[in-house]
């Protein structure tokens, strides 16, 4: 990643907005009658052949034997992105499975007016490709879940299994372990000892900001401020989004927001224009190559920037899940600045000035923010 080197502002043309508000109109648009909708949804039901009663930790076992496959799930929607004015981009929300408090991430490629949070749905969604329980899904159909028969709402297939606890439990533990475990408290090599682990912890990042209405929570309005303090120049609309999109897909590639937050504040101080000396764009500074490999189409873009931004940095975290949590933060933060490369060379943080600097300052904004109880 590109540190920051120039400045620019301007309204983005495209803008993603995540928010209880984005879709207030929908109910009042929607006027497709019960009996057809049901009618509809149960014919695509039978045409796609829907596999209904699976459990989706079942079928990403099954890997490529399942892939492309369409399957039913039931749940609330507690999220949602809306496209303003890109009609390339999918709409995405998030599906939270009644039972299981698991999520699924779908994405529709059109408008939809029953995607609207609070709306508790059955879905028809592609299956993954790579059968990765965090990847997408694509929607195929949709149907209120009150539109249906109780003899037609069959044991629809569960969210992806992670291994973590309901969000309301994940919430008190990860007040106490941010990354995994405690935020570092230095920047010093990597190379320190690492703490033992006396039991096993949740990931941080897999909560919604307030659990349910994110457009309207005090968390979101929150962290606006705060970003707005870094850069005056940003409209209300834009820092909305960016926190929202920060939020979004903190908890879908399953990272503390707060440590998203401290990258990109000494990546671009949250200018989407910021482009680096050597090319790097955007708000988290994606490199041409490394966009493309994450399957971001407009570097420019703010939601598809910080979904790329984020995917790399909960990689790159990942790789080191088998050291202590303050190493993993710590080679994270490295190989998102020096490339993982480098870090491997290195055996830890390499000896780049700048590399250095970006790891203890990037941490240390993580300590600050996490010790001062930003939500």
């Amino acid at each position: 990643m590109g540190t920051m080197r120039l400045h620019g502002y301007g309204l983005l043309a495209a803008v993603v907005v995540i928010s209880a508000v984005a879709a207030a109109d929908d109910e009042a648009t929607y006027c497709e009658k019960p009996e057809a909708a049901t009618a509809r949804y149960l014919d695509a039901r039978r045409q796609l052949q829907a596999l209904t009663a699976v459990p989706i930790a079942t079928l990403v076992a099954r890997g490529p034997e399942v892939s492309g496959r369409v399957v039913e799930i039931a749940g609330k929607i507690v999220g949602r992105t809306a496209q303003a004015c890109n009609a390339e981009a999918p709409v995405s929300f998030v599906l939270r499975t009644g039972s299981s408090e698991q999520s699924v991430f779908i994405d529709s490629e059109t408008e939809h007016p029953l995607i609207r949070i609070g709306n508790a749905v059955h879905v028809l969604a592609e299956f993954p490709a790579n059968g990765h329980p965090l990847e997408h899904y694509r929607m195929r159909e949709i149907v209120l879940s009150v539109d249906l028969p109780e003899s037609e709402r069959n044991a629809a297939a569960p969210g992806p299994k992670t291994g973590a606890k309901p969000p309301d439990v994940q919430m008190n533990i990860i007040k106490q372990n941010p990354l995994a475990g405690q935020p570092p408290d230095t920047a010093s090599n990597a190379s320190s000892p690492a703490q033992p682990e006396t039991a096993p912890v949740a990931r941080p990042g897999t909560e919604l900001p307030d659990r349910q209405q994110w457009g309207s929570s005090e968390a979101v309005n929150t962290w606006v401020q705060w970003v707005q303090q870094r850069n005056p120049k940003l409209t209300d609309l834009q820092a909305r989004l960016i926190v929202e999109c920060v939020l979004y897909y903190s908890y879908k590639f399953a990272i503390d927001h707060r440590l998203a937050f401290a990258m990109i504040r000494y990546e671009s101080d949250f200018d989407p224009t910021c482009r680096s000396h050597a090319g790097a764009m955007g708000l988290t500074q994606l490199m041409p190559g490394t966009a493309r490999s994450l399957g971001v189409a407009n570097p420019w873009d703010i939601q598809q920037n910080i979904m790329g931004g984020l995917k790399y940095l909960s990689e790159q975290l990942y790789s080191y899940g088998s050291r202590s949590h303050y190493e993993q933060t710590i080679l994270g933060l490295a190989c998102y600045n020096a490339g993982p490369n480098a870090v491997k060379r290195a055996g830890g943080v390499p000896n780049i000035t700048e590399t250095q600097r970006y790891v203890k300052r990037v941490s240390d904004l993580f300590l600050q923010l996490y010790q001062s109880g930003m939500p």
